[in-house]
């Protein structure tokens, strides 16, 4: 088994990278380039490179018969379904306020899990999921605690974090038989050819409209090997490591990420309240990995509310 502080490390740097990964979208739009045409190419860029990479390193396991409709329904959800939330989405609200609604599926996971598994979490798993989304809400929302965006864009990303609960249910199972990079292998290879109809019916006709520069292929480039391909692997393997429900809580570091990126970017300032959300986010991820309550606190609430009910 490996370190968990190097697991813990490899998720923050995935985040990190799905957090850039927001930026990079919005970047690539700004070239006139649809959503669809953007997954698609996303899709068989990382697929492609995966395969070959899996195969000559002989990482590429062979698929039992009995497993090929769970990694059918894995593509349907990741990355089918949760791109057409997330590009979408983000053609109509900015990174951070995407990235907050994302930073919604860790509240979710365990509810799910539990309901599918029966997983139970311990109290400081809970206490520690809710310390980082309080967080979140400090690091997104304006001085006057308000969130101004597109009803549509909303919709579309939560229809994404829909989509990546039932990502996390089917993954979970398979990441018991299969190692990180035949899982994303699949998934990438399944979803490029789900998403080849769609992107045909809708966005085919934008290719000649398109102003192609090295600088467009390179940033696509990045999202396909990094944000598609690497991040994933890594997700995976921090679900076998450590559990669906803890790897899936540092997702709640990609808003405080990428609140961070637009200030050295010089795009937002970071006042102290926001310092303040990005701190409790820390906090509450490394007290949802904790096996005993921080300091305990979750014991002292639930024995308070224990006696002042009885």
């Amino acid at each position: 088994m490996k370190s968990k502080w190097f697991i813990y490390l490899s998720l923050v740097f995935a985040m990190a990278v799905w957090s850039y990964s927001y930026v990079l979208i919005k970047i690539v739009y700004s070239y006139d380039v649809p959503p669809s045409m953007l997954v698609f190419f996303r899709l068989v860029i990382a697929a492609s490179s995966l395969l070959l990479f899996s195969k000559l390193t002989g990482k590429l396991q062979k698929i039992k018969k009995k497993d090929r409709k769970l990694f059918l329904f894995l593509a349907v959800f990741e990355p089918v379904l949760y791109y057409i939330g997330e590009s979408n989405g983000l053609m109509f609200v900015t990174p951070t306020v995407g990235s907050i609604i994302i930073a919604t599926i860790p509240v979710f996971t365990p509810f799910v899990l539990y309901l599918y598994y029966s997983e139970k979490m311990d109290r400081s798993n809970l206490f520690g999921i809710v310390i980082s989304f309080i967080g979140v809400m400090l690091v997104i929302f304006d001085d006057n605690y308000q969130l101004s965006a597109s009803g549509k864009g909303i919709a579309f990303m939560f229809f994404a974090v829909m989509s990546a609960l039932g990502y996390t249910v089917i993954i979970k199972r398979l990441t018991q038989k299969y190692n990180s990079y035949t899982i994303v292998a699949m998934q990438t290879s399944i979803g490029a050819i789900l998403y080849l109809p769609i992107f045909l019916l809708t966005d085919f006709s934008a290719l000649n409209q398109i102003t192609y520069t090295w600088e467009l292929f390179s940033y696509i480039a990045v999202l396909a090997v990094f944000a598609t391909t690497i991040a994933y692997i890594i997700f995976s393997s921090g679900i076998r490591e450590i559990g669906a429900t803890k790897a899936t809580i540092f997702a709640n570091l990609i808003p405080v990420l990428t609140a961070l990126m637009a200030v050295l970017s010089g795009m937002e300032l970071m006042p102290m309240r926001k310092l303040l959300g990005v701190l409790i986010v820390i906090a509450g991820v490394f007290l949802s990995q904790s096996k005993k309550p921080f300091l305990g606190l979750p014991g002292m609430v639930s024995n308070y509310f224990t006696k002042k009910n009885s």
